[in-house]
């Protein structure tokens, strides 16, 4: 019989174990796939990996991997890795998390041995770690706390095991509580300096290194500094929240542009910025500083105001509209010779600035903008390579007999969206001009391909130009107010110098280009993002202004209802003083009385009962269980004080043997009485024992330790 209680907690021990360790693989796995690192192929796999686990733990399936076929499929796809990285992943982190997965998915379909089950847990956190690059918000700190509860379980439960097949640790089996509550809290402790490391420090450096030794191949959407055409793979759209923007007292416009930074110089295949300084502003005490001039603060059109969130690490300020005055909490800015405004020493995630902005126009960011460009200026923005021969020809046929500038870029803009498609697959290509062969050739790309296009149209004409980038859109979540701009948002445009009108936005990028994002998991994202903006500005970003803010919403709404009731309580009061307490009002009231006395008699009916009777309003369960308790307290600090003394208790004695067995002069005469106290307290319930126990125990504890005679047998 004992030996069949064994083998059953044996085995809900292991189903246990084997639930703990599929809970670590289950949080990796999600981190993995909410932090994008997944494709298609890693998420059917790591899926049916976990329902096959799943149903073999639950018993509907019964099946286990040989450990030989385990041990020839691992070196195999060993083999394969090298392949994998160069063909179908062509990315070093994405060809890992394949053999991560692969591995997850052979040990955790036969697992049979504690080493087995140690690989399996070391596979969930490469899981994690490699979830950790991507991911920094607050549902991956969720997932790697429950990682953390997961791993703290598989840890207590495996030693449990090992101690119950007699391979426990040195402090024996009498010592195993002991052992095993200072594993769970060394365990916990490094699980959790673990956690803090990954969350705080890894999104931040590790990404950074990873990204270098990955290739360009597959490149993943994002704002960038500057822009490389003739990249061949596909662009990996990514999900990523970058900024939230929250517009205040009215709702947000559709289409918005959010300006990074623009591009003005031109190589053939590269827009960039050469380092030519910029203008240092300084936000003084009050973090507001002026962007444009007087001059145009006073102009007419519409305005907004709205505060912007930096989810990600950006040296870059991004702004809808003509940005006039922002605040932001550092002592300076730096604004860019191409009407960006930057951190001087970058940024970090996290970071928040409000902006109020001019919306009246689609000018670009210049402080004073002039009437015209200096020759200086002009000739910067018009300066091109050695282009294709058909590019100035194709110039003068799209924009024909347009009046002016403004009527030429509105030409070329239209030209652009109704004659080619857009497309995020690069094919491969060994051109020597990426442009020409995207005008002539191909008539499909991205919107880099699209902005290069028409910049380089506009410099033949004589127009200058440069290419913005930033993001476009956003996704307005309406659980909190908040817009959503993600990487996939990231885009490319152009800004063309307009006489009487300065830097002016033109998007040649047909329309519909986004990606759709309509369905149930875009409903839940948008849970997830309302999660994560609350624990950023109610937990992360809790200062006084927040603190101000709760303050002043809570007076909002409760004190209207408190000054009402309060109000009508002190009129009924006075009234019912001054002898004007409505007669109709009795009744009622004496039967509310009458009925909440009944009903508080019937609820505390045994109270009152005992307090009438002068006893305890204790059943007779209740007390037996205290009777139990005290007697078992007693009892065990008495085996305490004889264990000092010299003499132990084996666990297959009685209380009576135990007694019996005392050979000390001093002490076994104390002891028989103690135990008969102990008896006719734990098991007659007689009350009065528990005064003589203690006053028995003073005495067994007063003894002296010399003088010790004998031991209990």
């Amino acid at each position: 019989m004992v030996r069949k209680r064994t083998l059953n907690l044996e085995r809900s021990l292991e189903r246990f174990l084997q639930s703990a360790l599929l809970a670590l693989l289950a949080s990796g796995y999600l981190a993995l796939a909410l932090a994008g690192a997944l494709d298609l192929a890693g998420l059917v796999a790591g899926a049916a990996v976990l329902v096959a686990r799943f149903a073999q733990l639950a018993g509907l399936v019964q099946f286990t991997i040989p450990e030989r076929w385990a041990n020839v499929a691992t070196v195999c796809y060993l083999l394969f890795v090298p392949a994998d990285y160069l063909l179908p992943s062509r990315d070093l982190i994405r060809a890992t998390v394949h053999l991560i997965i692969f591995v997850a998915a052979i040990k955790v379909l036969s697992a049979r041995t504690a080493r087995d089950n140690a690989i399996v847990g070391l596979v969930a956190f490469l899981e994690m770690l490699a979830a950790a690059v991507n991911a920094s918000s607050l549902t991956f700190l969720l997932l790697l706390l429950v990682f953390w509860a997961a791993t703290l379980a598989a840890l207590a439960s495996a030693e449990i095991r090992g101690a119950m097949r007699g391979r426990a640790t040195a402090a024996g089996t009498a010592g195993i509580g002991g052992w095993l509550g200072l594993l769970t809290g060394v365990a916990g402790v490094v699980v959790l300096a673990l956690t803090v490391t990954l969350f705080l420090v890894l999104p931040r450096t590790a990404r950074f290194a990873l990204e270098r030794l990955a290739p360009r191949a597959q490149r993943v959407s994002g704002f960038a500094a500057e822009i490389t055409l003739g990249q061949p793979g596909e662009i990996r759209r990514n999900s990523t929240p970058m900024l939230h923007v929250h517009f205040a007292g009215s709702e947000p416009p559709a289409g918005l542009h959010w300006r990074g930074t623009a591009l003005a110089e031109f190589d053939g295949r590269r827009w960039y910025n050469s380092p030519r300084g910029g203008a240092v502003l300084r936000t003084g005490e009050s973090g507001y500083v002026q962007l444009v001039s007087d001059d145009q603060r006073r102009r007419l059109g519409a305005r907004s105001f709205y505060e912007v969130v930096l989810d990600g690490a950006s040296e870059y300020l991004f702004f809808a509209g003509l940005p006039e005055v922002v605040h932001v909490n550092t002592d300076m800015l730096v604004r860019t010779p191409s009407g960006g405004v930057k951190l001087p020493f970058g940024g970090s995630g996290g970071m928040r600035y409000a902006v109020y902005t001019y919306l009246g126009g689609g000018a670009a960011l210049d402080e004073s903008p002039p009437a015209n460009l200096s020759p200086q200026e002009r000739d910067f923005h018009l300066r091109l390579p050695p282009v294709d021969g058909r590019t100035m020809a194709l110039a003068r046929a799209i924009t024909g007999s347009a009046p002016d500038d403004a009527a030429r870029a509105r030409s070329i803009e239209q030209y652009l969206r109704a004659h080619f498609a857009y497309s995020l697959q690069a094919e491969e290509s060994t051109s020597q001009d990426p442009l020409a062969e995207f005008l002539y050739e191909r008539r499909k790309g991205h919107c880099e391909y699209f902005a290069s296009a028409m910049a380089v149209l506009l410099r033949e004409l004589w127009i200058p130009s440069r290419v913005a980038t930033g993001y476009l859109g956003g996704t307005a979540n309406p659980l909190t107010g908040w817009v959503v701009i993600r990487a996939s948002d990231a885009h490319a445009w152009v800004e063309a110098w307009i006489p009487g009108q300065g830097w002016t936005t033109y998007d040649p990028t047909p329309s519909g280009a986004g990606w759709d994002r309509a369905g149930l998991w875009t409903r839940l994202g948008m849970y997830l993002d309302a999660a994560e903006t609350f624990w950023q500005e109610w937990v992360v970003g809790y200062d006084q202004d927040r603190q101000l803010t709760l303050a002043f919403q809570t007076r909002r709404f409760s004190a209207p209802w408190l000054d009402g009731k309060w109000r009508r309580f002190t009129a009924l009061w006075k009234r019912a003083v001054a002898g004007g307490w409505p007669r109709e009002w009795t009744p009622p009231l004496v039967a509310a009385v009458a009925l909440s006395t009944l009903v508080l008699a019937l609820v505390f009916r045994r109270h009152i009962a005992a307090l009438l009777s002068g006893r305890r309003p204790h059943d007779a369960a209740g007390e037996r269980a205290n009777a139990a308790h005290e007697a078992a307290r007693l009892y065990r600090s008495m085996l305490a004080t004889m264990r000092r003394r010299g003499v132990e208790k084996e666990p297959f004695q009685t209380a009576g043997e135990f007694a019996a067995g005392v050979h000390q002069e001093d002490a076994a005469p104390l002891i028989e009485e103690f135990t008969a106290a102990y008896y006719a307290l734990r098991y007659a319930q007689q009350a009065e024992q528990a005064e003589r126990m203690t006053l028995l125990l003073r005495r067994i504890e007063a003894l002296p330790r010399s003088g010790r005679s004998g031991t209990a047998t």
